[in-house]
């Protein structure tokens, strides 16, 4: 049992109580079940928002021959084959043992398609999963225009695979110039 302060006379009010003993008013209630729930998913929605804000302008104006080149250039760079599941695992275990593991480093992996968008700033991205519902995190791959076609033609469900540098977690498994493999 916790004892609280009264909203009308500052008295000590147990929490089980029915009204407070020195002046009869109602006892503070916490807040509900459904108010917690709530302010959960807002601070959920408003990470996922601002994760996807900050994951677009630090992508740049990145448009053009520029992405043609670049995206030629990470061809050539060889990929390390990583499961989905041990991704998605070893981020959601410790992020920072995952980071020293992966982040700044080339990896290659297939996972399901969840979802193909553009975020604020209108930079392509494609979420993967392994399939699960309400999986959290997924991996989000960062795409320049040079692969709109490509990812024009997924639909959620499918298995693809993609290679890309793994940037760490914001909400996500960022993974930042993508491509797609064997598409």
């Amino acid at each position: 049992m916790a004892l609280m302060k009264c909203k009308q006379c500052g008295g000590d009010v147990a929490s089980n109580a029915v009204a407070c003993p020195k002046c009869g008013a109602p006892p503070p209630r916490g807040a509900s079940i459904g108010k917690k729930v709530a302010i959960a998913l807002a601070g959920l929605f408003g990470l996922c928002f601002f994760g996807t804000c900050v994951s677009a302008l630090s992508k740049g104006g990145s448009r053009g021959s520029a992405s043609a080149a670049r995206a030629s250039a990470r061809s050539t760079e060889a990929a390390t084959p990583v499961e989905i599941r041990t991704l998605l695992g070893e981020y959601s275990n410790n992020e920072v043992r995952a980071d020293a593991n992966y982040k700044g480093r080339f990896i290659q992996t297939t996972g399901i398609v969840r979802d193909v968008k553009k975020d604020i700033v209108d930079s392509i991205y494609v979420t993967l999963g392994t399939g699960q519902q309400l999986e959290i995190p997924v991996v989000q791959c960062l795409f320049d225009d040079v692969h709109a076609k490509k990812a024009a033609s997924l639909s959620p469900g499918a298995r693809v695979t993609v290679r890309g540098r793994v940037s760490g977690l914001l909400m996500n498994v960022v993974v930042r110039e993508c491509e797609f493999v064997g598409l």
